[in-house]
């Protein structure tokens, strides 16, 4: 049993709990992740493009399928169904099986969470992923509706959660047959079953698909399967109308109801790939554009904005870089622009080693090459000596071959070391730039939110001030983009400027109302500036009675989160229920219900939704942590102790674990083992003043006043007029 000061202690820790742990709001795109975790893993609504329309979009460029374009272009169609592009996406039914499901090649262990993931087809023939943890209760599982990918180098998964298209944690490795981790998941805060699949990542995945406005990932049913001719093409139904009424151009004239990419300049001709082939850091639409309706028959800088990285290029390259690496090659810069992907590559059938052969012979000849390179006795492949192959930097266990063209390509290596220049890490160019014409009065709002994208989503803080910088002058005057407002109130809010931000969700909201994500945004802003009411009212108008989205869950748990700060324990109560019902599986409503219980000191209810939250996530930190709390409220120190400790062993980032086992430890004497907690709470989150405040706390009061004043003059740098750190200072002289 705790003593008496020790009880008073307690039920200081316990406030402390309740006020830095309080139910967490819920996010779109977010997997239900610890507290404390930063909201930049939060994926951004990209379903609302810069006017941002509030009905569904119906897009035009998918309607000519390649069964529409089959009757009169068979050959092309016949054998463009065998390429990559036209195995991109499709149902697990609908084409060849693969992949290896035996038990003991199917199941990955994660590098860092040492989570199990399994991929398994059932007596059906439907494909699921499973995730749990060993030793611990409960799994998840979700299945996979669609194949992702030719097969060539690898497959990967989507499903559905609540509605979203999302992608699964594990992708199966062609080339070396073998299954681990999707791309970007070998990272502890990977999102698990809760990447969602947005428009801009289908994009280049398939066949456009009108995505639900308002909605993260959620396409109009049903998807679209595989790119078709129309990516390369444009709709071809106004063509297909014409020739089937045997109407038509004079023969030898161009037929402006089509796209012929070989009739297109150059440069034009290399857009059509660029579309897909040309990644960049971030991309980012022009006024008025979505990214569900693109039609080749625009020109590409009419109609994006692709951001590279400034500056020489090294030895690494992605596998979606084909196009910046070609025009890096000495003969994309010889021909003054007129290599371009098609030399190479016959879109419509599979490639050979006689046509890889033929491409290079159409500019080079035999003789050019010499004898000791052999190719006077054979059909030699020329790109073997000429285009390195090697791991891509983005997707692993992949070898695929880097398109700049070099008489020495394996001295790219070395020569990048010594020749290269890193570039400025948050200098941006616009690879489209000098092919738009006339003014271009949006460019520094599309730079901002390039910075933007890149802070967001690839987690490089170092772009949040170059975002600022840019989107703050080029909004003074109004625009008509809610994405960057959007944005800016992002922004703002990661800076501490809480009024701002509200500010820009505010104009974001105006020029699109009735999105449930940035009204959840709103709502969330107003709540932290402790106006419950106003945000209630957003959140009542979202999900409530006469509500657009009454089946929106994250909706009615943050509704629940905010009718519990108020106190109104029977409406809250219900609220949760009914987020609860919307999605089941999901850990953090559960979790966010167990706090409001904590809040009331109603420890049993805590715990059974804790006991729960825990079974539903056995991979997350926050499950034992939260049992913690309500241990430590009932005086069981043992066990509150010993969840602790199983909270930093699943997760040993989790800052907020390190605080409450810290302050036991304090109580309990062991000031060594206290402040080797505080000093990794401090390291882990220096956005947070309370890891400061304790470690300061701590070392005063163990005589340690020089390292207590470097503390704290460290974190009033951070926090300047921080009450407790001045009064903390004084002390500290």
């Amino acid at each position: 049993m705790w003593s008496p000061l020790q009880s008073c202690v307690r039920g200081v820790l316990i406030c402390a709990l309740i006020g830095c742990a309080p139910p967490a709001a819920e996010r779109s795109g977010q997997p239900p992740l610890p507290v404390a975790v930063s909201s930049l893993l939060a994926a951004a609504p990209s379903s609302l493009g810069p006017a941002a329309p509030t009905a569904t979009s119906t897009s035009t460029a998918g309607k000519a399928g390649i069964e529409l374009c089959a009757d009169c272009h068979p050959d092309q169609t016949d054998h463009f169904n065998q390429t990559g592009m036209g195995r991109s996406l499709y149902r697990p039914d609908q084409g060849p099986r693969l992949e290896d499901f035996s038990p003991e090649k199917a199941t990955v262990t994660h590098p860092v969470t040492k989570a199990r993931y399994r991929a398994y087809v059932d007596t059906e023939g439907r494909y699921f992923q499973e995730e749990t943890m060993p030793g611990r209760p409960g799994r998840r599982v979700v299945q996979a509706l669609w194949v992702i990918g030719s097969g060539n180098h690898t497959r990967s998964y989507l499903g559905k959660v609540e509605g979203e298209v999302v992608e699964l944690p594990m992708t199966w490795y062609s080339r070396r047959k073998l299954w681990d981790m999707s791309p970007g998941y070998e990272q502890r805060d990977h999102f698990r079953f809760a990447r969602t699949i947005k428009p801009e990542c289908i994009f280049c995945h398939n066949d456009l698909t009108p995505v639900i406005d308002g909605t993260m990932s959620s396409y109009q049913e049903p998807m679209a399967l595989g790119i078709s001719c129309a990516r390369c093409h444009g709709d071809g139904t106004k063509h297909a109308a014409q020739r089937l009424a045997g109407k038509g151009p004079p023969a030898g004239q161009l037929d402006p109801s089509i796209v012929n990419p070989a009739r297109l300049p150059p440069q034009r001709q290399l857009e059509v790939c660029q579309q897909c082939h040309l990644q960049g850091e971030a991309r980012v639409l022009l006024a008025g554009q979505r990214w569900d309706t693109y039609d080749v028959s625009t020109p590409l800088a009419d109609y994006v904005s692709i951001y590279m990285k400034k500056g020489p290029r090294g030895a690494d390259f992605g596998i979606a870089s084909h196009a910046d690496r070609l025009v890096q090659s000495a003969c994309s810069i010889e021909s003054g622009g007129k290599l371009t992907c098609t030399t190479c590559h016959n879109p419509h059938r599979p490639e050979t080693p006689a046509s890889r052969r033929a491409a290079c012979l159409s500019c080079h000849t035999v003789e050019d090459c010499g004898d000791k390179h052999g190719a006077a006795e054979g059909p030699a492949e020329c790109f073997t000596c000429h285009m390195r192959k090697g791991g891509t930097s983005d997707i692993p266990h992949v070898t695929f071959t880097d398109h700049w063209i070099r008489r020495r390509p394996a001295e790219l290596t070395k020569a990048s070391v010594q020749d290269v220049v890193k570039p400025t890490p948050f200098e941006l160019v616009d690879a489209l730039e000098a092919h738009r014409t006339g003014p271009d009065p949006e460019a520094m709002i599309r730079l901002g939110l390039a910075h933007h994208d890149v802070w967001r989503f690839q987690g490089r803080a170092e772009h949040l001030p170059e975002a600022q910088a840019l989107l703050e002058p080029a909004l003074v005057r109004p625009t008509g983009r809610a994405d960057a407002y959007w944005a800016l109130g992002r922004v703002r809010s990661a800076l501490g400027d809480l009024r701002g931000a509200l500010e820009m969700f505010h104009r974001a909201a105006t020029l699109a109302p009735k999105n449930a994500i940035l009204d959840s945004d709103v709502a969330q802003t107003m709540e932290n500036l402790g106006d419950l009411k106003s945000s209630e009212a957003r959140l009542q108008a979202m999900v409530g009675p006469a509500g657009y989205r009454k089946d929106y869950r994250i909706g009615w748990g943050n509704l629940a989160n905010n009718l519990a700060r108020q106190g109104r324990v029977l409406e809250s109560e219900q609220a949760y229920a009914h987020a609860d019902a919307l999605s089941p599986d999901e850990a953090i409503t559960v979790q966010n219900w167990g706090y409001a219980a904590l809040s009331r000191r109603e420890f049993a209810e805590a715990e059974r939704h804790f006991l729960e939250a825990e079974r539903r996530d056995p991979v997350s930190g926050s499950g034992p942590f939260n049992l913690a709390t309500v241990y430590l409220a009932t005086n069981r120190l043992a066990p509150a102790k010993a969840k602790l400790d199983e909270s930093l062993k699943l997760d040993p980032t989790y800052a907020m674990a390190y605080w409450i086992r810290g302050r036991v430890y304090a109580e309990e004497g062991q000031l060594d083992l206290a402040q080797r907690d505080f000093e990794r709470f401090l390291e882990i989150d220096r956005r947070n003043p309370n890891a400061s405040l304790e470690l300061s706390r701590l070392l005063l009061q163990r005589g340690a006043k020089k390292k207590a004043r470097d503390v704290i003059e460290a974190a009033l740098a951070s926090f300047p007029g921080h009450p407790e750190l001045l009064v903390l200072a004084t002390q500290a002289r």
